[in-house]
């Protein structure tokens, strides 16, 4: 008997809303790469639980699904053959390449597309481990998961938040569509995969996400542009981030403690 909630088409009324307003999500995410670098780079206690619950090899291919400027693409790596790493954002590859370079990677092949649009056996051979990590942006997840399911030779990972997404005093400054984008954690991925008679596996572990800002506009103009938040709000967010952010060696620092969800499976399970 089918389910009483089809996942994949409430995940397409949940994203509606973000499609029409960004005709090209790439260009966005182009704006947004120095600062997201800048961001990721600092989160390296929160890298290595997402790296530790991994299954990695010397000789394993690694496909890593919007790889944004390789927080977990660089450092995987160090640690296998090779890894293909895809993102739709030119700017989020150029600070990839740098960040490679920096660190004497030499063994990532990046791809300049949307998942949506990379063809397998066109694009991509399979790879032994193929991940996502909070980037599974796409108007049709069911296929996004399949695909990385049919590219993978022996285990997916996907990796998401667990619980809110956010404070709940900031969904009380966002109303509805903060409430709506915090449903889409860990449990809603569990409930499509099921539906698609994949049944994965879940490890939680909580963990530390830290932003540094040069001051209180900035981080209201880059919570704006981050978290989608409409002009109307923009005071009550004001008041709200001067409440929270703490002085940090001449710079602002905003620090959330936060749950993140490992999901993953073996093919063949």
């Amino acid at each position: 008997m089918a389910g009483i909630i089809n996942w994949n088409e409430l995940w397409k009324v949940m994203r509606s809303g973000y499609y029409r307003r960004s005709e090209n999500p790439g260009s966005r995410w182009d704006e947004r790469a120095r600062r997201f670098n800048e961001s990721a780079m600092r989160n390296r206690e929160r890298t290595g639980k997402q790296l530790a619950n991994l299954e990695l090899k010397p000789d394993y291919t690694v496909l890593d699904v919007g790889c944004g400027t390789g927080r977990l693409a660089i450092p995987i790596a160090k640690q296998v053959a090779s890894v293909t790493a895809v993102d739709q954002s030119t700017g989020m590859l150029t600070c990839l390449h740098e960040n490679m370079e920096r660190e004497g990677v030499t063994n990532i092949t990046s791809i300049n597309k949307r998942w949506e649009d990379v063809e397998l056996g066109v694009d991509l051979e399979q790879h032994d481990v193929v991940l996502s990590c909070n980037s599974l942006g796409v108007p049709d997840i069911q296929e996004a998961i399949a695909k990385m399911d049919s590219d993978s030779k022996r285990y997916v990972y996907v990796i998401s938040s667990a619980g809110r997404w956010m404070d709940g005093d900031m969904e009380a400054i966002l109303g509805r569509r903060g409430r709506s984008r915090g449903m889409l954690d860990y449990i809603f991925f569990c409930n499509l995969l099921h539906e698609m008679k994949i049944y994965a596996n879940v490890s939680i572990q909580d963990t530390e996400y830290e932003q540094h800002y040069e001051s209180l506009d900035d981080a209201v103009d880059r919570w704006k542009e981050m978290r989608d938040v409409p002009e109307d709000k923009e005071d009550a967010l004001r008041a709200y981030l001067s409440g929270i952010l703490i002085e940090d060696g001449g710079t602002l620092s905003y620090k959330r403690k936060s749950k993140n969800a490992t999901i993953w499976w073996q093919k063949g399970d």
